[in-house]
C-alpha cells in the first residue's frame, strides 16, 4: 500500500512542477539576455561571494519593488520545526510559491505550498496544497494531498473536559506539550492519503461554481491504548465507535464527490486586506465510489476583512465555518475535527483534530497592525493579536453543539519577506484550555 502511496505523491509533484515551470518559462525566456550578461560578469567585480549575498539582500529590501510580472515565481524555502505531546520532535523543510497565471491587472495571485517533515517517532508528514487562479480569474483550481505515517490521540468526540479521555482504564491525554506525557497512554497509530482536487469555474463577477474528488484513506491502524486481552478489557473511543457503526479496527475509506460554491473578493489570498470570502460544499461519499459507508457532509465558511484606517495598517479579520454530518455514518479519524480546512491553519493553541464530532464549528478574529517600516518596505514588520474558539456536538455521548466552548488565544510577529506577493512569514503563540499551547511558524496568514 505503501508504494502506491509513493506513486501518487510522485505523480502530484510532476504535475506540480509541471504547473511552475509552465508559467514560469515564458517571464524567464523574456529575462535570458539580463541573465547571461549578469552571469558573465567576473567574480572580482563582485567583491567576496558572502558580501555580494549581502549587498543583494540589503538591496532587495531597500530598493522600490518591482511591478508584478506574469510567469514570475516568487518562492521561498523555510525549516520546519515544532514539539508537541503527539510528535515530541518535528524537523524539516517546506516551501511556498506564489504567481500569477495571467496578467496582474485582471488575474489575483496563485499560490502553492510543499512541506516534508519526520519526527523523532519516525513519523513522516508529506503535503503539496495549492490555490490557483487561472488567466482572467475565470477558474479556480484548489488541491490538498498529503501523504502521512503519523499517529494522533483518540479523543473523545465533542468539546469539552471529557474530550482528553483515551480509555476505558481512565487514560487521559496531557495537552501540555512542556508536561511528561503519562507512561502508559499510547497513541493511535496509522497510514494516510489524502487526495482533494476542485476545479471551480465563474459564474458571475466574484462568484464561482464547480465540483471536486476527494479521497481519505487511512490504513494500517494501530490502536496501542486497546487491550482486550486484560483481566478488565481496556477499550478505547477509536474501537467503541467501530464496533457501533460496524466500521474496521484496522483502517477505512471516504470516496466522495462535492458541489461547490464561492464568493471571493479578497484582494490577496496571502495577506488579504479587503475583501469577503464564503464558501460552500455538499460533499457525497457513496460506497460505489469506493467508500467503507454511504455519507455527506456540508461545509460553509466565511471571512471578512475590515481595514480601518484605510491605509491597511490596522486590519481587523474574521473567520468561522462549520463542519456538519448530514447523512449516513463516516469513519472515526474522518470525522469534522478541529484544523480540518485546506491549509490546516485554523485552531491555533490545540493540535489537530484535538476536537471532533458529527458537527463541528470554528470561530476566530483577529487584530494585525502594521508597526513600522524601512525606506521603500512600507509593509516590513508587524503584529497581530488573536482569539479562536472551537465547538463540536457527539450524539453518542449526548454532546450538543455550544454546550462546551473551548478557545484560545494568541499573537505574534509578521515580517513581509516578499512585497509582490505580500508574503508575510508568521510567528505565533498561542494558548488554549487544559494547558494546551504551541508555537507556529507559517508562511502567509493564517485566512
Amino acid at each position: 500500500m505503501n508504494g502506491i502511496f509513493a506513486k501518487a505523491f510522485m505523480m502530484k509533484y510532476v504535475l506540480f512542477i509541471f504547473v511552475i515551470l509552465y508559467y514560469t518559462l515564458p517571464a524567464t525566456a523574456q529575462d535570458s539576455t539580463a541573465i547571461t550578461h549578469r552571469d558573465t560578469l567576473s567574480a572580482k567585480s563582485h567583491g567576496p561571494g558572502t558580501q555580494k549575498k549581502v549587498n543583494k539582500f540589503w538591496k532587495m529590501i531597500t530598493e522600490p519593488a518591482k511591478p508584478a510580472r506574469q510567469g514570475k515565481l516568487y518562492a521561498f524555502p523555510i525549516p520546519l520545526f515544532s514539539a508537541s505531546p503527539t510528535v515530541n520532535f518535528l524537523y524539516g523543510i517546506g516551501a511556498t510559491g506564489s504567481w500569477y497565471c495571467g496578467n496582474p491587472k485582471d488575474t489575483r495571485i496563485s499560490n502553492a505550498q510543499i512541506g516534508i517533515a519526520y519526527t523523532v517517532k519516525n513519523q513522516m508528514i508529506n503535503t503539496i496544497k495549492s490555490a490557483i487562479y487561472l488567466r482572467h480569474d475565470d477558474w479556480i483550481l484548489y488541491g490538498d494531498w498529503r501523504f502521512v505515517l503519523s499517529s494522533v490521540p483518540g479523543f473523545a468526540l465533542g468539546t469539552g473536559n471529557q474530550s482528553d479521555l483515551l480509555a476505558s482504564n481512565g487514560a487521559r491525554f496531557n495537552d501540555n506539550p512542556y508536561a511528561k506525557q503519562a507512561a502508559d497512554v499510547q497513541l493511535l497509530y496509522y497510514d494516510y492519503l489524502r487526495v482533494y482536487e476542485t476545479v471551480l469555474r465563474r459564474v458571475i463577477d466574484k462568484f464561482y461554481m464547480g465540483i471536486a474528488y476527494h479521497l481519505d484513506y487511512y490504513t494500517n491502524i494501530r490502536d496501542n491504548e486497546l487491550n482486550l486481552k486484560a483481566s478488565v478489557p481496556v477499550t478505547t473511543n477509536f474501537y467503541n465507535y467501530n464496533i457501533q457503526h460496524g466500521f474496521s479496527q484496522t483502517g477505512s475509506i471516504l470516496s466522495g464527490v462535492s458541489a461547490n460554491a464561492i464568493y471571493d473578493t479578497r484582494d490577496n489570498q496571502n495577506n488579504p486586506y479587503a475583501g469577503r470570502y464564503a464558501y460552500v460544499s455538499f460533499k457525497y461519499n457513496p460506497t460505489f465510489f469506493g467508500s467503507t459507508k454511504n455519507s455527506s457532509t456540508i461545509w460553509i465558511e466565511y471571512r471578512d476583512y475590515a481595514d480601518i484606517t484605510h491605509n491597511h495598517y490596522n486590519i481587523l479579520a474574521f473567520w468561522a465555518y462549520g463542519n456538519f454530518v448530514t447523512s449516513g455514518v463516516m469513519p472515526y479519524l474522518s470525522l469534522p475535527a478541529s484544523g480540518g480546512d485546506q491549509f490546516g491553519k485554523s485552531g491555533e493553541g490545540y493540535i489537530n483534530a484535538r476536537f471532533k464530532g458529527e458537527s463541528m464549528m470554528f470561530g476566530e478574529v483577529e487584530y494585525r497592525r502594521h508597526l513600522f517600516a524601512i525606506k521603500n518596505y512600507p509593509d516590513f514588520f508587524g503584529l497581530a493579536v488573536f482569539a479562536n474558539v472551537n465547538t463540536a456536538g457527539a450524539k453518542e455521548s449526548d454532546i450538543r453543539l455550544f454546550q462546551y466552548l473551548d478557545p484560545a488565544f494568541g499573537g505574534g510577529i509578521r515580517i513581509n519577506i516578499s512585497r509582490v506577493p505580500r508574503s508575510n512569514l508568521c510567528i505565533d503563540y498561542a494558548v488554549g484550555f487544559y494547558g494546551s499551547q504551541g508555537l507556529y511558524i507559517r508562511f502567509n496568514e493564517a485566512f
